[in-house]
């Protein structure tokens, strides 16, 4: 799972998937302790507190937002994982030593990463009429 995070190195996120992260975190916090405070900083020029606006979106990865790279990585190890799971896989020893380990060996994570997507594609394969391509991902034909 934490190979495959590495796919947030590519793609944007509408402000409403993270927004609680900057403006209602728990009941004490309106920030979420575990995220940069510059970086809060800049998604909270783009994404203003309670809009439900779903063309305001940010890049899941700041720094190389158009490149299949281990910049993600980089990006945890600073606490600027976009998504509440993504800066979550610094709160355990075995996950946090492979986000390490990603972040500083981009080759060695894409070899992973391609493994590990091989590896998905043959789960439940679905043939024939027992499934359908998607004209739009977020929609059933």
């Amino acid at each position: 799972m934490v190979t495959l995070s590495g796919a947030h190195t590519i793609g944007r996120s509408h402000c409403t998937s993270f927004s609680s992260r900057l403006y209602s975190f728990n009941t004490t916090l309106d920030l979420d302790p575990t995220l940069d405070s510059a970086y809060a900083t800049q998604l909270e020029q783009i994404c203003p507190n309670s809009t439900n606006d779903t063309s305001l979106v940010v890049p899941m990865d700041p720094s190389t937002p158009n490149l299949l790279d281990g910049s993600y990585y980089a990006n945890i190890l600073a606490n600027r994982g976009l998504f509440t799971s993504d800066q979550t896989l610094m709160s355990n020893a075995s996950t946090a030593q492979q986000v390490r380990q990603n972040a500083f060996n981009g080759f060695l994570w894409k070899l992973k990463f391609a493994a590990a997507m091989v590896k998905m594609g043959q789960i439940e394969v679905l043939t024939g009429s027992s499934g359908e391509i998607r004209l739009n991902c977020s929609v059933v034909n």
